[in-house]
């Protein structure tokens, strides 16, 4: 699909939409009611979260730790929704569940907002219980072994 679009569930099925106003729309109703749901596309947080399938609901950043997933604004203007695998003050280190590439260094202003509960069909599972955070565990150590053994600089995907 051409990033510049993402799909949306509306009431009419599945349809694709310019990606910068779906976000803005996303932004507004964060907000504006504090929280927005989000359809999961792509891969990279398989198989935790599956394309088209699941959503997540996100509310507001108000603290980002290590194994949250957040969505963000990447440097290039395209949006992710990715696991922290690393918080330093103001930056942190990023990878997605299912990838073998670590973004480094970014900003945490960059954060649109930290998902609270997973989607799957009519069952929401909260980011904030044992299964998830046992999960986000393994996934943050998982991500910070991958920094070790590809030893990139900060900034660097690596």
């Amino acid at each position: 699909m051409d990033e510049r679009f993402c799909e949306a569930v509306t009431p009419h099925g599945v349809r694709s939409l310019d990606t910068r106003k779906y976000f803005a729309v996303v932004r507004q109703t964060l907000h504006d009611s504090g929280r927005a749901h989000v359809r999961v596309t792509g891969m990279s947080m398989w198989p935790l979260l599956r394309h088209m399938r699941d959503g997540v609901v996100i509310v507001p950043p108000v603290r980002v730790r290590a194994g949250d997933i957040v969505l963000y604004e990447r440097g290039n203007g395209r949006y992710a929704l990715h696991r922290v695998i690393r918080v330093r003050s103001n930056r942190f280190d990023m990878a997605g569940d299912h990838e073998r590439f670590v973004e480094r260094d970014l900003d945490t202003g960059r954060v649109m907002g930290v998902a609270q509960q997973v989607e799957r069909g009519r069952r929401r599972v909260s980011c904030q219980s044992f299964p998830l955070r046992a999960y986000a565990l393994l996934m943050t150590l998982r991500g910070r072994a991958l920094m070790l053994l590809r030893g990139a600089r900060p900034g660097e995907r690596g």
